[in-house]
């Protein structure tokens, strides 16, 4: 187990439930941008996309047991990592494969959709929280495109702040990784939910 499932996973099982509530490397490079997709009055582009597999890479690679990671799946970093490098450069070519490539745009759109509610509950993830995960990036030598000077950058925060709102609101229910499984059907009704009221298009 690694360092931070050590020192940190009797908090996140924990304190993570109560206290935290309150009121890079190994990336796909992008060599330009493009938007794919709005969230209510936000515009998700391949940059975002990208940001958020840098993400997930290192919070895989930090924290194996996290509630994100067990419900989006392992697959979902190599679906992410297909995606984004086979993007084609013209604009008709990138309509066919979008496309071509609707469920996973539905795991992009569910992503961001709880990315975004998550960040709208104005959760905040603790300096004791932030300094446990810069140690155990540094030690278990995660993505350091994560990290910023001695603080984490903002977007793999809000990732974070998703998966304190997950342990908030389902983590009573899971007494180990095998029983996640029991509250998967839960999570997936909240995020339909999420989908049907947070409007999307797809910019194809």
């Amino acid at each position: 187990m690694k360092l931070l499932n050590k020192k940190i996973s009797p908090i996140l099982k924990l304190v993570l439930l109560f206290s935290f509530w309150s009121g890079g490397v190994g990336s796909t490079v992008i060599s330009s941008d493009r938007f794919l997709i709005k969230i209510l009055d936000r515009t998700i582009s391949l940059q975002d996309i990208n940001f958020q597999l840098r993400n997930i890479k290192a919070l895989r690679c930090i924290y194996e047991d996290s509630f994100v990671i067990q419900y989006f799946k392992n697959d979902f970093v190599g679906q992410l990592d297909e995606f984004l490098s086979n993007m084609p450069k013209e604009d008709e070519e990138v309509r066919k494969y979008l496309l071509s490539r609707k469920e996973t745009l539905k795991s992009i759109r569910y992503f961001f959709k709880m990315l975004t509610y998550a960040e709208d509950q104005k959760i905040q993830v603790s300096s004791k929280v932030k300094n446990l995960i810069l140690e155990s990036a540094r030690e278990n030598q995660c993505q350091t495109g994560v990290l910023y000077k001695d603080t984490l950058k903002t977007n793999f925060v809000s990732l974070m702040e998703m998966e304190i709102y997950l342990r908030t609101r389902y983590g009573s229910q899971v007494k180990n990784k095998e029983s996640f499984e029991a509250i998967r059907s839960s999570i997936e009704i909240f995020i339909e939910s999420l989908d049907k009221q947070f409007s999307h298009e797809y910019f194809w």
